[in-house]
């Protein structure tokens, strides 16, 4: 998945962005995606229970002639069936419900913050543009000095592009847009010129994996 969306011209498209964005800014950006924020074992254990409820009300509905036995073999072999269609990815979102994917999403997203060293940066700006494919979130996360000045409400826009990216299958176009969106709010709270300090302490690249 990450391959097909993210080739080498469009990781060259989300690189120029971050530049541009960072150039008219004291922002350090960082752009990620991962694959998948949690591998949901849930969705798999509400898959086999509803499939075996299902078997279970099937055999009773029908009256068909089974032995306690039986049926214990039923529900399961209906269990195993429905875990395993359970890993089709429509059924695993609704399955793992829109509450828990939130959730995974944005502590995946506290976590990559750290992993890149968005809280280390010299005047407490690092921003992290986050997407996560299969739930189809974003997250932008700003370090202390951005989120004091801003807030998460300034983001609403870069994080609606961002989202609305993905939904169309088109996730760099939408790290693009929101990348853009980013730098212009910087650009307004924290402008580069007369500033010291270097310019680019990150990477500018797009960082993705798997999880």
């Amino acid at each position: 998945m990450l391959d097909r969306f993210f080739d080498e011209a469009a990781r060259a498209r989300i690189e120029v962005a971050v530049r541009e964005a960072e150039g008219r800014s004291l922002g350090q950006l960082v752009p990620v995606v991962v694959e998948k924020s949690s591998g949901y074992p849930e969705a798999r254990y509400r898959g086999a229970l509803l499939a075996a409820a299902l078997a279970t009300g099937a055999a009773l509905a029908f009256a068909v002639p089974l032995t306690l036995a039986e049926l214990v073999l039923v529900q399961a072999a209906a269990a195993a069936v429905g875990a395993l269609i359970a890993l089709w990815d429509p059924l695993e979102r609704i399955l793992a419900g829109r509450t828990e994917m939130e959730l995974a999403a944005r502590e995946r997203a506290v976590r990559a913050f750290q992993e890149h060293g968005l809280h280390r940066t010299l005047y407490g700006t690092g921003v992290l543009v986050f997407a996560s494919l299969f739930e189809r979130r974003a997250v932008v996360l700003g370090d202390q000095a951005i989120h004091e000045r801003m807030g998460d409400v300034e983001w609403h826009r870069a994080v609606d592009a961002l989202a609305a990216g993905m939904r169309r299958g088109d996730p760099a176009a939408g790290f693009c847009e929101a990348i853009g969106l980013c730098g212009a709010k910087l650009a307004e709270h924290f402008p580069r010129e007369g500033v010291e300090g270097p310019s680019n302490e990150l990477p500018d690249a797009l960082k993705a994996s798997k999880e």
